[in-house]
């Protein structure tokens, strides 16, 4: 099972919230035509001395002791920065758009940041450049603002599996997002309050986790009226770990998720129910259907 982090890269338009989402090419193995958040695989490089060295010392205290593995351990440090920096350096990959600042604090511009979008190939190909970009620009990771959202563990019924923490970030101004155009094939940014609607109109196409991260931060948002006070409010919040389990059938997939009637008797690798999850989810109560082609519905 892969380490891996994905990124929730949010914003305010119209008083509505809406975050980036990007559809995975329809020839790939893997969630083939799914809408995803940006995010990938952690790499050996995202924990070496010379990304630490582009790391802010107060952003190391942020998250001591709050990542921890499925069995409840704490992260080690090295592991924890690997998270945070695969966490930026995949959102830069896929989306284009750079969560780092400069000395003096300011956040990357629109014009550096457009400068740099031929550098996206590069990393993606190779983790270790991204370190390099950061030196030549003399640019440092904003790991500080990223809050730590939610921790989903793929169902032991599938032969990919990978161990992912969600973080939420607002996007930084000026900074433009596009598809990379090689994993994926377009962009859009997506409001989840009306992300229902989009799934009845068949727009998109996105697995469990993602439906409900969706449904969490519509929520989250209307609750707290904002999206400067939803990720203060949200900061700390429990992050305890979801691992679903599946019920094959002959049509599709039924996916239980820890806190839905049944859990326990499905077989399969499967978490604790935990105190910590998100009110909204545990009053839904209802299984999803997944069609055998991993549509979400």
């Amino acid at each position: 099972m892969r380490a891996a982090a994905t990124v929730l890269l949010l914003r305010e338009f119209e008083g509505e919230l809406e975050v980036l989402m990007m559809r995975r090419g329809a020839s790939l193995a893997f969630m083939a035509g799914m809408w995803v958040f940006p995010g990938g695989r952690v790499d050996a490089a995202d924990a070496s001395a010379a990304i630490r060295a582009r790391v802010s010392p107060d952003a190391l205290d942020t998250w001591q002791g709050r990542l921890c593995s499925s069995t409840g351990e704490s992260l080690t440090d090295d592991e924890a920065l690997a998270l945070h920096v695969a966490a930026c350096r995949e959102t830069f990959e896929e989306s284009g758009v750079l969560l780092a600042h400069d000395r003096s604090g300011s956040p990357c511009g629109a014009d550096r940041t457009a400068r740099l979008q031929d550098q996206r190939e590069t990393v993606a190909g190779n983790a270790s450049a991204f370190v390099t970009l950061l030196e030549q620009e003399d640019l440092y990771l904003d790991l500080a603002p990223l809050v730590y959202w939610s921790h989903w563990i793929t169902p032991s019924l599938e032969p990919k599996r990978f161990d992912t923490r969600f973080f939420a970030i607002a996007v930084p101004p000026d900074q433009a997002a596009s598809a990379d155009r090689s994993e994926l094939t377009e962009h859009a940014w997506v409001r989840p309050s009306r992300l229902h609607e989009a799934l009845e109109r068949r727009e998109i196409r996105v697995v469990p986790p993602t439906l409900l991260t969706l449904e969490d931060l519509s929520e989250s948002h209307a609750r707290h009226g904002g999206l400067d006070a939803m990720l203060a409010a949200e900061r700390g919040r429990a992050t305890p770990p979801v691992m679903p389990r599946i019920e094959a059938r002959p049509d599709e997939f039924r996916v239980v998720m820890p806190w839905d009637p049944g859990y326990a008797a499905i077989p399969g690798e499967g978490c604790q129910p935990a105190d910590g999850f998100p009110p909204h989810l545990l009053r839904r109560r209802s299984c999803l259907s997944v069609a055998r082609d991993r549509g979400a519905r």
